[in-house]
């Protein structure tokens, strides 16, 4: 039931996540831990047995985990292929599901005859149905139909993340490593679980029930996956989320001076749309500050940076945005306060050409120099000047 809760949460904040989203990935990474969470609820002994009396059939909670594993298995194989710029084309995953959706699903549609065929009255087993059955041929060919399928499907999965042209060696995002290759790890311990259980299985439908333990340490395996792997999804997210809280800290200066705000607005968790709203905010803030600014701010930095033997490690252009964004600020108050007319925008303050993409980083490095010494040093200048 704990590895239920982790994967339902996980789960399901990455759903809410596609809804606004929409991306194919996201919303596959939200399907595979909403289902291995009812794998994990189904597999509860209690549920287990409250739904096979509710079907007349007590082990058909075994045959639906079973299916549901292979189908996590599955989605996880389908990430593997959209991570991949090259695999991730119409092409290329239309080969993709013409090779390996057969295989999934001849795999469970063989299992759901060998079940049939079984016929098995009862008793429930929850935990331990592949050995207690293991005596009945179709319960124990079902079993092995599972693990073949699961195993291949696994190798598949690896097979994909690893390699010199694996997700995990894909240059450009090293800030998923960690993170593929937990997911790696996770689907890798499935090996574990089907190596334990078909061994167990096998000795099991000889009679011999010696082994029976290793399908405990199976299991273990298999929940140690689930674990694994909603931390592997979750990790991105937390990080990406922690650097969005970062960042919305460090942009609250560069709002309350381009909005004369002196309120603190705070991102919560809930509030996904906070850091969005207040870069619209500074953009818009800084549109009105244009008729007070000037392009001798930005003359005058390039003379306090030219000189400097280190300037080639100065962001000259966020030192200008600063200096720009303070001086018409100044301005302003100071237009206000004498009730002077709004003059006409600036000739010389050039519109930012900047990508949408880019456009936060940009403002946080604005921010970050507003109070730099250089800033400081410009309007110092200006002053003097006036």
């Amino acid at each position: 039931m704990l590895i239920f809760a982790v994967c339902f949460a996980v789960g399901t904040a990455k759903a809410a996540a596609a809804r606004a989203d929409r991306d194919a990935t996201l919303r596959i990474t939200a399907s595979v831990l909403l289902c291995a969470s009812m794998v994990y609820l189904l597999s509860a002994p209690a549920v287990y047995r409250a739904v096979g009396t509710a079907v007349g059939s007590p082990s058909l909670p075994s045959l639906v985990v079973n299916i549901a594993i292979l189908v996590c298995v599955g989605h996880a194989h389908a990430l593997t292929l959209l991570w991949h710029p090259r695999r991730r084309t119409p092409e290329a995953l239309r080969r993709a599901v013409v090779l390996w959706l057969p295989v999934y699903g001849l795999a469970i549609a063989a299992m759901s005859v060998l079940f049939w065929l079984a016929d098995l009255p009862g008793p429930a087993f929850p935990l331990s149905f592949a050995t207690s059955y293991a005596h009945v041929p179709a319960a124990c060919a079902m079993e092995m139909v599972y693990l073949a399928a699961l195993v291949t499907g696994v190798v598949a999965t690896v097979r994909q993340c690893r390699g010199p042209d694996g997700v995990i060696a894909l240059p450009g995002r090293p800030d998923l490593q960690d993170s593929l290759r937990l997911f790696q790890l996770a689907v890798g311990l499935d090996l574990a679980y089907v190596g334990c259980t078909a061994t167990a299985v096998l000795a099991a439908s000889q009679g011999y029930h010696t082994l029976d333990f290793l399908t405990a340490a199976g299991s273990t395996a298999s929940s140690s996956s689930a674990l694994v792997a909603s931390y592997g999804l979750a990790k991105p997210a937390l990080a990406a989320r922690a650097v969005e809280r970062a960042d919305h800290d460090n942009l609250i200066p560069l709002w309350q001076t381009v909005t004369g705000s002196t309120e603190w607005p705070r991102l919560t968790w809930w509030n996904r749309y906070a850091l969005v709203d207040i870069l619209a905010e500074i953009l818009d803030g800084t549109y009105r500050l244009t008729p007070w600014m000037s392009p001798a701010v930005a003359q005058a930095v390039d003379a306090l940076v030219e000189p400097r033997s280190d300037k080639g490690d100065i962001d000259v252009a966020s030192l200008k945005a600063a200096a720009q964004i303070r001086y018409a600020r100044q301005r302003r108050d100071a237009a206000v306060q004498l009730r002077l007319p709004t003059p006409d925008a600036s000739a010389g303050t050039p519109r930012s050409t900047t990508a949408p993409t880019h456009e936060r980083a940009r403002q946080v490095a604005i921010a970050r120099h507003l109070d730099d010494p250089l800033v400081k040093e410009a309007l110092a200048t200006l002053d003097r000047v006036a």
